[in-house]
């Protein structure tokens, strides 16, 4: 690992309620701070490293994990503030905000770092959020709407795009997208569905819009991501 690396898992060794993880580019664990080794059910960083997402997390949980690296090894794009559940040891899932970047340093094997802080969606204005949120994720591959996000959380679709973006920094039409980008991206990666199949599963129109909007979202065409994946 790079020295700013090194930093940043010596900065965060002992903070209790943000995580630090390294992968490489097999999906295996290099590197985890004290709160992520917590999180993972394990005593100490080693019995975390060289495990894959799949043998510490929930099925569902770990599938996500994975798409999300492979996103970032392939393209070289940086995942900034993801709302997510991550499942602690004991069984329970909290809200976590998540950034993803890629290392490539001195010709050696990309790496993904990790960091992820809880999100506190407490409150009553903060629990809206949260059931806008976890409606968006239930939902994202059929038609929901973001008046439909809005009375989940209790409120208008202008508070609701306010509040989003003060939190996530994403409207909900664009965190919409961005899940439903994240799951075609998961069938490409792990299934030989036909792209037109996929784009029907994830809840676009056709096939053109998927990719209108998986390039946006991915930078690149959901055959090339796959080819890519599949590499």
């Amino acid at each position: 690992m790079d020295p700013s690396t090194h930093l940043l898992l010596d900065l965060f060794a002992e903070v209790p309620h943000v995580m630090v993880c390294v992968k490489d580019s097999g999906g295996r664990y290099v590197a985890a701070n004290a709160a992520f080794v917590r999180r993972a059910g394990c005593r100490s960083a080693a019995q975390v490293v060289g495990s894959r997402a799949a043998d510490l997390f929930a099925a569902d949980l770990a599938s996500a994990y994975d798409a999300q690296d492979r996103a970032v090894l392939v393209t070289g794009r940086d995942l900034r503030n993801h709302l997510e559940p991550i499942e602690h040891h004991s069984g329970m899932r909290r809200w976590y905000l998540t950034s993803k970047v890629r290392r490539h340093i001195d010709g050696a094997a990309p790496l993904v770092v990790v960091v992820s802080v809880e999100a506190h969606l407490d409150g009553d204005q903060a629990s809206g959020l949260r059931a806008a949120v976890e409606l968006a994720q239930e939902r994202c591959t059929g038609p929901v709407r973001v008046a439909d996000l809005a009375a989940a959380a209790g409120t208008s679709t202008d508070r609701l795009e306010r509040a989003m973006q003060r939190a996530l920094g994403v409207s909900p039409k664009q965190y919409l997208v961005r899940l439903r980008a994240d799951a075609a991206a998961r069938l490409l990666a792990t299934t030989d569905r036909p792209i037109a199949r996929i784009a029907a599963e994830c809840g676009y129109y056709d096939q053109s819009q998927l990719t209108r909007q998986f390039r946006a979202h991915v930078g690149m065409s959901p055959s090339e991501y796959r080819a890519t994946a599949r590499r």
